[in-house]
C-alpha cells in the first residue's frame, strides 16, 4: 500500500469521525431528554413534576429512602430519593429514575444499583486490570516484535 493510499484510507476515518462528532451535537439532546444534574440545581422549581433520570452517589441511607448526590459541571445537587427499596451502602452508585417532587425529593419508579458500596469500583478496575494482563501475556505468548522491520511475527513452536 503507498502513501498516498494510506492518506487517503486515514483522511476518510477521520472524515468519518468528523460527522460523528457533529451528529452527536446535534442529536444530543433527543437521545437524552432528561436535565443534568447542574440544570436541575439551577432552576429546580421549572422541573418539579416531571419524570427525570439522575446518577448519583449515596450519602445517606434513612429507612426507604436514601440521599443521592448527582454531580456534573461542577455543581452538585442532593436529592432525598424515597420508595427506594434496594440495598445500597453509602458511598454506592444509583440510578434513579421517577418524578420529581418539592423541596429536593424524588418519588423512585425505578432504582438499579450501579455500584453497591465504594469498594465495588475498585474491584471492577481490578478485574479489568488481570483480564488485561492476561491478554497480553497469552499475546506475547503466540507473537513476538521484529524489530528490523517493526513487524509482528507469529513465534515458532
Amino acid at each position: 500500500m503507498t502513501q498516498w493510499q494510506r492518506a487517503v484510507i486515514a483522511l476518510l476515518v477521520l472524515s468519518a469521525l468528523g460527522g460523528l462528532f457533529v451528529h452527536e451535537d446535534a442529536t444530543s439532546e433527543a437521545r437524552t431528554p432528561y436535565p443534568e444534574p447542574h440544570e436541575l440545581a439551577a432552576d429546580y422549581d421549572s422541573y418539579v413534576g416531571e419524570e427525570i433520570l439522575v446518577f448519583g452517589r449515596v450519602s445517606a441511607v434513612d429507612g426507604s429512602a436514601v440521599v443521592v448526590e448527582a454531580e456534573s459541571e461542577g455543581v452538585t445537587i442532593e436529592l432525598r430519593v424515597t420508595g427506594a427499596s434496594v440495598g445500597v451502602e453509602t458511598g454506592g452508585v444509583l440510578q434513579v429514575y421517577g418524578e420529581l417532587g418539592p423541596d429536593r425529593e424524588m418519588a423512585a419508579q425505578r432504582v438499579v444499583v450501579v455500584n453497591d458500596s465504594g469498594g465495588a469500583e475498585w474491584y471492577k478496575y481490578g478485574v479489568s486490570a488481570v483480564g488485561a494482563l492476561g491478554f497480553l501475556v497469552a499475546f506475547l505468548w503466540q507473537w513476538r516484535l521484529d524489530r528490523e522491520t517493526w513487524t509482528l511475527e507469529a513465534r515458532d513452536g
